[in-house]
């Protein structure tokens, strides 16, 4: 790692639940990235139709009037870069964020079942350095891996009332851990071995939905949800060490489908990310965060006699997590594409988006390209 990389990321120094760690990323300082649960066709319009989207674990509204099952899959690698005084440093993320079934049941009332990323913190530092042993200085490679995430687990149920309303309820469970290894080892391995130390810490929390969906006007449609989060432990070997709360969460959207078509869409949420601070050490600060997205899908040329959907979005979000007062600052542009390759029966999704990141008060940068890939079966 370069020197200014180098000593930036030692600037992030910080103190989780359990020992302490360092990291080259601003997206995934503290306890992590957001990665969002977004399915694929919601990521390609930047969230925007997040609260739209039976698949995605935000409304549980949108369960109600499913007429199928719906099983879906998705892979979504990330490619950062990091840049300071003209250096940097790259890395990638390797993620499966989501995995969802959903089913209907009789009278409008729908059923579905989910396993989202919450939080994503993986990523592995090599420096290099020197220590002094019985009088000789000897280099010394240390390496720090970390693996780190908590998932959201979702079992929901929607209900159509009737063709102007749908409500829904949901009930979560958050649970991951954080493992970090640091090993070093010395230039002269004849007459020195290694030295590896490690710590994990696991995570455990609950929280509830709710949500509502109503046609407004002929041709506008308006969401509403909210999750209510409970207690948030960290434990290591099964001893509860800190306890903080699940953030809560609040949302609004807006869909008008009057061109035929074409469906546009605008969402903005609220999380309350600080109700987690008391989980940490007092050196990661955690902020609220409001974010806001706008996108459309727009029916293509048809693909096997089904129109292939075009889509496009922009959000700005604010990350939770970051170090002293200085705040992290997200704006994603997307674009995706949604492929009948079986009829109704199957489809399959690509979203490319790309992410601008900056923390105030710092000439630190960091651009990334996330790729996504989605399949949905309906059978």
């Amino acid at each position: 790692m370069t020197r200014p990389v180098l000593r930036f990321v030692a600037a992030l120094l910080f103190v989780p639940a359990a020992g302490a760690a360092a990291q080259g990323s601003l997206s995934t300082l503290g306890f992590g990235y957001p990665v969002g649960g977004l399915s694929t066709r919601a990521g390609g319009t930047a969230g925007a139709f997040g609260e739209f989207d039976a698949i995605t674990p935000h409304n549980p509204a949108s369960l109600g009037g499913l007429t199928r099952t719906v099983v879906s899959v998705q892979a979504e690698p990330e490619f950062r870069t990091l840049k300071l005084s003209g250096v940097s440093e790259r890395t990638s993320s390797q993620r499966i964020p989501l995995i969802a079934v959903g089913f209907p049941l009789k009278n409008g009332i729908g059923v579905g079942f989910s396993a989202s990323s919450f939080l994503d913190r993986s990523y592995t530092m090599r420096t290099t350095g020197s220590a002094v042993i019985d009088g000789a200085t000897l280099t010394t490679i240390d390496v720090l891996d970390v693996r780190g995430a908590i998932g959201d687990l979702r079992g929901a149920v929607g209900w159509q009332a009737n063709e102007r309303l749908r409500v829904g309820l949901g009930a979560h469970l958050f649970t991951g851990d954080n493992l970090v290894a640091r090993e070093r080892t010395f230039d002269d391995t004849l007459s020195f071995g290694s030295v590896l130390d490690s710590s994990r810490v696991t995570y455990f929390g609950t929280a509830l939905s709710v949500g509502g969906e109503a046609r407004l006007l002929k041709n506008l449609v308006g969401t509403l949800s909210y999750r209510l989060g409970n207690g948030l432990d960290a434990r290591v070997r099964d001893t509860v060490r800190t306890r903080a709360d699940v953030p809560n969460r609040a949302a609004a959207s807006l869909r008008y489908d009057g061109i035929r078509g074409s469906v546009f869409a605008v969402s903005v949420e609220q999380v309350e990310w600080s109700r987690m601070a008391s989980l940490g050490s007092s050196l990661t600060t955690a902020r609220n965060a409001t974010n806001w997205s706008v996108g459309a899908e727009v029916a293509g040329q048809r693909f096997r006699g089904l129109p292939m959907l075009v889509r496009a979005g922009f959000a700005s979000r604010a990350l939770p997590f970051s170090v002293t007062s200085a705040a992290v600052k997200e704006s994603r542009w997307s674009t995706g594409l949604g492929l009948p390759i079986g009829g109704e029966a199957a489809t399959l999704d690509f979203s490319l988006a790309r992410a601008m990141r900056s923390m105030s008060g710092t000439g630190a940068r960091e651009s990334s390209w996330l790729l996504g890939v989605g399949l949905q079966v309906r059978p």
